[in-house]
């Protein structure tokens, strides 16, 4: 189980790091958008704000799965927390098995969308930019976010059943006798 927790959490670094990428992208699109804006009568770089908008779709969905691996979303766990062991793992379990089923149904959504747009050959006025990669990179990132979540109930019912297991039961194997 700790083999696929860390297989997944690499594939999901590699994934953010096109989040990265395209956040450094962004940053320098922002940059010559509003210089050529400021200091030239064009008024900007056609088709900036769809560009942008694609950008940072692309940048969130790439990230999501790699916060989840690193467990860096926000959680309110001041009540949970008081709570005995074995309930707050439970409902530990139960939030991560229900985000997970509305993400994978998030990802089916985005499959479907993907052939659809594609055909409709949609994409940015001026540049032409098709839509349909981005929705594969949100898929992607969809799908990636749900398996983590899944994984992550899976190793905490591992954990539940590991630390339940009585300790007597250790004592149970042959020691063969040496008198």
């Amino acid at each position: 189980m700790a083999k696929c927790v860390k297989i997944i959490g690499l594939i999901n670094y590699r994934v953010s790091a096109v989040g990265m990428i395209t956040i450094f992208f962004l940053m320098c699109w922002t940059t010559i958008h509003a210089a050529v804006r400021k200091f030239t009568q064009y008024g900007g770089i056609d088709d900036a704000l769809p560009i942008t908008e694609l950008l940072m779709v692309l940048m969130i969905f790439c990230g999501l799965a790699f916060m989840q691996s690193e467990r860096g979303h926000i959680r309110v766990d001041f009540l949970v927390m008081r709570m005995p062991k074995i309930p707050r793992k439970t409902l530990e379990i139960a939030m991560l098995v229900i985000a997970a089923v509305f993400i994978f149904i998030m990802f089916y959504a985005a499959v479907n969308n993907i052939v659809p747009i594609y055909l409709k050959n949609a994409q940015t006025t001026v540049l032409k930019i098709p839509f349909w990669p981005f929705w594969i990179a949100v898929a992607v990132g969809l799908f990636l976010y749900a398996f983590t979540l899944l994984l992550h109930a899976i190793e905490c019912i591992v954990s539940i059943a590991k630390k339940e297991k009585p300790e007597t039961e250790t004592g149970s194997q042959i020691i063969p006798d040496n008198s």
